[in-house]
């Protein structure tokens, strides 16, 4: 998590201020013989309430104790303002234990009497804010702040206002509106100027310089940065100080002002070393490293080295203390990234494999999409150099596809963003519709009763003048409502296209793809395992007839959803060019000729940057008349099972596309079939399918042994085990990759 964000949240998670350490000991020592000596259950019952929260930092348990105890005295006793107080101090538990349904069932009860005693309501609405931000419902978190603000207002309590304003502001900036948030950090910070709390201000700045700072805004995030660390100075605030100068040093760093950056990374270790703040300065040693690593593409080749060294000794110290102290996965995962990176900037390639290994299994673990994408780019680079181009190719295909989930997920964050804030929109003037009945309805009650007593008349004309101003209001949300509505129906329209889009794709994948009673007519019994992991896929299948001879493939297509949709469509048309037009039927030539098409459609030369795109296939030719088979395989073999063996018919290790040690011709096996033998062609997205007791692959030996497991079922019977063991082994993980698994019995 990076500063600003912690920043923020540490001030949405404020409930109350509770006790100092030194005066805690004595005030429960007096509220206990308070309790001890009084007499009445209304004075029991206060004095439990305050007890409660007294403890709610020391002893929850204790805390939730006096609470219930406090509620039942006060059920006893139809106590309303005990009760009140006892309903909040049961949230404020349940808060702290995350048992959030809990909070919403008092939340409900105190409604009922919380309308007598404002000052509790305002809390309530506040913690129900905060619990709504924790979940991410961030339009509901703003609705309940809304609601305490309106309250804390009448009650003229600026503290709390000061908080609600800040909590706002997080929640526009988690809705990405940043200028709802900025207009909020403002009104909380003046208000705490006002009070005089200038830690709160200082890190109302720091806040205000992460919005800048996402907004690549570095000048007026630096701005903010530093008035926030000369604000944290004054009041000797050492955390802040810390933070703030580690923020300046990630903007220094951005704009490659190394030397600056260490700088300011020195002065925050300082403090966090003084502070014994181990977080702060694992993260600051795992910054230095970065610094010094992205310092060594700036300056002469014989200063490098030394660079190198020093970014090595940083991310050491960071790892040292992470591994003996704090178990910070996050941080080993930058750690060890960080190594693996200088290693691979130093053509210690084989290090630099060992590095960044360590960092992709730590990756996978937490599934962190943004690591493993950069961790598998440096793994294709590290592979490549030592000539494992099988390796490189892999972790490159793996690069690419979470790079497509991170732009397909930022597209979907985007709808979610648009329909969030048409959702807040929508409740924000449902809220200020309600507020306005409640505001007029007070008013009229007041004109009321002051006009009675003069002129019966006057008053009935100001409530009828004031009806029609409320029917105008309405009728102006309304207008705006219908506009809010329009505007989600357009988005809504939008998404329904562009699935629509793909739907049709998916029309045009399965046409262009065998029909059943084709397969069964060419292959007499066989089974299709065939699972896109989107709605069209990046692998296929396909067969032909070719006088005696039937010709079978299964491909996987670099990517997969729309890109390797494309991709297979044009392999399935080159093919039938291939077989049709051209009238050839043995399986090496066919790929070599599958190979120049792809290339010279793709206009592929080797030249760096063009697009790398292909796809890895296996392909059989099978005279059944003479029961010989012939396959030829990119990167795909041939797996055939007889007498209760495996035969593995390995595939050549280069794909059908550009590449750099490719050999002129893929190689033809011949095999003499026998009755009763099967052969299995697939695709890697059955054995890459993460599942299981650990979160790891099912891989290849395991799927080998399943395959051998089941030879006694019918080819049915195959597919069905095969379909529900991948199913049973993800469990609740999503299937990262099309599926492909085809079976012929001889």
């Amino acid at each position: 998590m990076n500063v600003k964000a912690i920043l923020i949240l540490l001030l949405i998670f404020t409930v109350s201020p509770g006790f100092s350490q030194n005066e805690h000991r004595s005030e429960v020592y007096d509220l206990l013989g308070q309790l001890s000596n009084a007499t009445e259950d209304t004075i029991k019952v206060n004095v439990l309430n305050q007890l409660s929260d007294a403890f709610l930092n020391e002893d929850l348990e204790k805390a939730h104790e006096y609470a219930c105890t406090a509620v039942r005295l006060s059920e006893k006793n139809l106590f309303v303002k005990g009760l009140s107080d006892s309903y909040y101090n049961l949230g404020k538990c349940f808060y702290y234990q995350y048992a959030f349904d809990s909070i919403a069932y008092y939340y409900e009860k105190s409604r009922k009497v919380n309308h007598m005693f404002p000052e509790n309501s305002s809390k309530f609405e506040m913690l129900m804010g905060l619990v709504s931000h924790i979940q991410a419902d961030y339009s509901k978190a703003i609705s309940h702040y809304t609601e305490s603000l309106h309250l804390l207002k009448q009650l003229d309590n600026k503290k709390d206002m000061a908080y609600c304003y800040n909590n706002i502001g997080a929640a526009f900036y988690n809705l990405y509106n940043y200028e709802k948030a900025l207009e909020n950090y403002y009104l909380s910070m003046a208000l705490n100027e006002e009070l005089g709390y200038l830690d709160m201000v200082a890190t109302i700045y720091a806040n205000i310089g992460g919005i800048y700072e996402d907004q690549k805004k570095f000048d007026r995030a630096m701005e903010s940065y530093k008035k926030a660390n000369s604000l944290a100075t004054e009041i000797e605030a050492k955390s802040i100080i810390a933070d703030t100068y580690r923020n300046l040093g990630g903007i220094y760093d951005e704009r490659k002002q190394f030397d600056s950056a260490m700088m300011v990374y020195q002065n925050a270790l300082d403090i966090y070393l003084e502070q014994n703040d181990l977080r702060g300065v694992i993260g600051i040693y795992n910054l230095f490293g970065q610094t010094y690593l992205r310092k060594s593409d700036y300056v002469p080749q014989n200063e490098r080295e030394a660079l190198f060294d020093k970014s090595i000794e940083y991310y050491n110290r960071s790892l040292k203390i992470n591994l003996r102290e704090l178990s910070e996965i996050e941080e080993q995962i930058l750690s060890y990234q960080g190594m693996g990176e200088v290693s691979l900037n130093r053509k210690n390639y084989p290090k630099a494999i060992s590095y960044l290994l360590k960092a992709k299994k730590m990756a996978e673990e937490i599934e962190s999409l943004v690591n493993l994408k950069s961790i598998n780019e440096q793994l294709s680079k590290a592979y490549a150099a030592v000539g494992d181009y099988k390796k490189a190719y892999k972790s490159f295909l793996r690069f690419k596809e979470i790079n497509d989930t991170i732009q397909s997920d930022e597209n979907v964050e985007l709808l979610t963003q648009m329909s969030m804030q048409y959702e807040f929109d929508k409740q924000q003037k449902e809220q200020e519709f309600i507020q306005a009945q409640k505001d007029l309805e007070y008013q009229q009650k007041q004109k009321r009763d002051r006009l009675v007593r003069t002129f019966i008349l006057i008053g009935l004309l100001v409530v009828s003048g004031f009806s029609v101003q409320v029917f105008r209001s309405y009728k102006r949300k309304m207008r705006d409502n219908l506009l809010l509505e329009e505007q989600k129906t357009e988005i809504e329209k939008q998404k329904e296209e562009i699935t629509d889009s793909i739907k049709y794709a998916k029309r045009i994948q399965t046409a262009i793809l065998p029909a059943p009673e084709f397969a069964t007519e060419i292959l007499r019994e066989h089974f299709i395992l065939f699972r896109p992991r989107d709605i069209v896929s990046g692998d296929y299948y396909w067969m032909n007839k070719v006088g005696n001879k039937v010709i079978v493939a299964a491909a996987d297509c670099t990517g997969h959803g729309v890109p390797g949709a494309f991709m297979s469509m044009l392999g399935v048309s080159f093919l039938n060019e291939i077989v049709n037009k051209n009238n050839t039927v043995q399986p090496h030539l066919i790929l070599n000729d599958l190979r120049s098409q792809v290339k010279r459609t793709l206009g592929q030369t080797g030249k760096e940057g063009e697009a790398k795109d292909g796809m890895d296939i296996a392909l059989c030719v099978i005279d059944f008349e003479a029961n010989k088979l012939q396959y030829a395989g990119a990167y795909n073999p041939l797996l055939l099972f007889r007498n209760g063996e495996l035969i593995e018919v390995k595939a050549d290790k280069m794909p059908i596309g550009i590449y750099i040690r490719e050999k002129e011709s893929f190689t033809n096996n011949e095999i003499e079939l026998q009755p009763g033998d099967t052969f299995y062609i697939f695709s890697d997205g059955y054995a890459d399918q993460f599942g299981g007791p650990t979160g790891g692959k099912f891989k290849s030996k395991p799927f080998k042994e399943l395959l051998l497991s089941i030879q006694d079922k019918s080819m049915e019977e195959q597919r069905e085990i095969l379909n529900t063991t991948i199913d049973q082994w993800r469990g609740e993980i999503d299937q990262i990759d099309d599926i492909i698994v085809m079976g012929v019995r001889v």
